[in-house]
């Protein structure tokens, strides 16, 4: 029998993935200082922001080529184990590049508060600009917990896709290990659209703070 793991969730991701990186974009820097620290902070965010995008695409479209690797492989009398254990190998390093991604921008965005959360405007939208700097600090923080979220949900894939072709006998492999890792694939779309709803967010606000210069 061929048990076969659908690629169209990578399809979903790759999709997901060209509008993350288009989600959030640097802002021109003003002459005032504490607008200016704001943005030049936010700016060196976006930078973080796009390494953890490069991260996800990469792994993604590394995990759905290995899939279809997969497919092809169980479909043979005699597939190459090892080859595809090889594969989910190489998935699990991207998603260690992708936690490592994720640790730096989780220490931008913590400096991102600490240039922001203590400045003060001397202007009739200060309000309006430390509201927007805090919404964006929050918006970051929700951004990293949904990719983390995606990531974990990935690696549990990886984990129980690797635990179904452990038998060298595939007579012995249990479906509902594959059946987990399809599960755990799904949630990590969800947790994908999620963040991606909340990049949107975040540079809603930051045209807000240009706007406010």
């Amino acid at each position: 029998m061929i048990r076969r793991i659908p690629t169209l969730f990578f399809l979903v991701f790759l999709v997901l993935c060209v509008v993350l990186t288009a989600g959030c974009t640097s802002v021109r820097t003003a002459d005032t200082h504490n607008i200016t620290v704001a943005v030049q902070s936010y700016n060196t965010w976006v930078g973080k922001q796009q390494a953890v995008d490069s991260s996800i695409r990469g792994t993604i479209a590394t995990i759905g080529n290995h899939i279809s690797t997969y497919n092809t492989e169980i479909a043979n009398d005699t597939p190459d184990l090892s080859l595809l254990r090889g594969n989910l190998a190489l998935d699990q390093q991207g998603l260690d590049q992708w936690g490592s991604d994720l640790g730096s921008l989780t220490a931008a965005t913590d400096q991102f508060e600490k240039d922001t959360a203590s400045l003060t405007y001397d202007n009739a939208t200060a309000g309006q600009t430390k509201s927007t700097l805090a919404l964006m600090t929050r918006y970051m923080r929700i951004s990293i917990v949904d990719r983390s979220n995606a990531r974990q949900h990935l690696i549990d894939y990886v984990n129980n896709a690797k635990a179904y072709i452990t038998p060298d006998d595939p007579d012995y492999w249990n479906d509902n290990l594959r059946q987990n890792a399809l599960t755990a694939k799904g949630q990590a779309v969800v947790s994908l659209s999620d963040g991606d709803a909340v990049l949107k967010n975040i540079t809603q606000q930051a045209a807000i703070l240009e706007k406010l210069q």
